[in-house]
């Protein structure tokens, strides 16, 4: 072999300057992140108090699917709720990630009563009770195990589950047959620009050839509280000033009951042009579009008051 072959060998077999060597591919050792959860001082205390919470309010957990499900219930807007609360924790991160984890040890005292008050509530059947010991629970809970700084931040997405849970019992008993009479007013006022209908009674319209009656479903509550949690977002996101914030808030009522009034109204006259089965199909459907519609003109109603986003 000649010298020539040989230095020819030796450039080929030798890397030049120019070329990196092969880095081993990186990759997460998802047993060491394990072992350094578990080896936490707080690990163990965290898992007694999250299947504490997931067992003593299992079932709220379990009724939330029937309760959202429901088509003549108020709370069809549930499923977005938790959607929503996890985009404002979302939005908080990059504020959040900079705040340094302090567990609060003292939170774990308030805990242990509002288990037996979350227990009596259930055998009582305090809906409305067991949804607010739910969110006061989940509070202490979280400064427990992240700091009262997490906690404060955290805040309007915890508060904001409220809107999915079983509570405002006590408002949907004291204002909806109230409500189910002026939206009933509001649409015979609607038909009378076309037609000469007959009120019967206080929620009976009578519309040329169909009988509408306005049940307690079609009171307009239902969509006042989806509203109402609209609004609350908007205001959380908005960075509207406190005077836009409180005409967002004094319009929701007027404003759902227009919208309600006219939703009644149109399947009044569904009904009367196209048949009694096509004013049932109307109604089951048209309040989806009320929820649209309202949530489209509150949106507007942000962005004319200053809406920063």
């Amino acid at each position: 072999m000649n010298s020539h072959q040989i230095e020819m060998d030796a450039t080929l077999e030798t890397p030049t300057a120019t070329e990196k060597p092969m880095e081993p591919s990186k990759k997460i050792d998802w047993a060491q992140v394990a072992r350094t959860m578990v080896q936490s001082t707080y690990f163990w205390p965290t898992l007694i108090l999250a299947v504490g919470l997931t067992v003593v309010f299992w079932p709220l957990f379990v009724s939330l699917y029937p309760l959202w499900t429901s088509k003549d219930g108020y709370y069809t807007h549930g499923f977005l709720v938790p959607l929503i609360s996890g985009y404002l924790v979302y939005r908080a991160w990059p504020k959040l990630k900079n705040i340094e984890i302090k567990p609060s040890t003292w939170a774990i005292v308030p805990i242990i009563p509002l288990y037996w008050f979350a227990y009596a509530a259930r055998m009582a059947e305090l809906n409305s009770v067991l949804s607010l010991t739910f969110i006061v629970t989940l509070v202490f809970s979280v400064a427990f195990i992240f700091g009262w700084r997490w906690t404060w931040k955290l805040l309007p997405a915890i508060l904001f589950l409220i809107f999915a849970l079983p509570m405002w019992s006590a408002i949907v008993n004291n204002y909806t047959n109230p409500l189910q009479l002026y939206s009933t007013s509001a649409a015979y006022k609607m038909l009378q620009i076309f037609y000469e209908p007959l009120k019967t009674n206080s929620t009976t319209i009578f519309v040329g050839h169909y009988w509408l009656d306005v049940g307690v479903p079609c009171s307009g509550l239902k969509l006042v509280i989806a509203i109402t949690a609209f609004t609350c977002f908007f205001m959380l996101i908005g960075g509207l000033k406190w005077w836009a914030n409180l005409v967002m808030v004094a319009a929701i009522l007027p404003l759902c009951l227009f919208i309600n009034g006219l939703r009644i109204a149109m399947i009044g006259a569904v009904g009367e042009a196209y048949g009694e089965q096509a004013g049932h199909t109307f109604h089951d459907y048209s309040g989806y579009i009320t929820l649209i519609v309202c949530f489209f003109i509150l949106f507007k109603l942000a962005k004319v008051l200053g809406w920063k986003d």
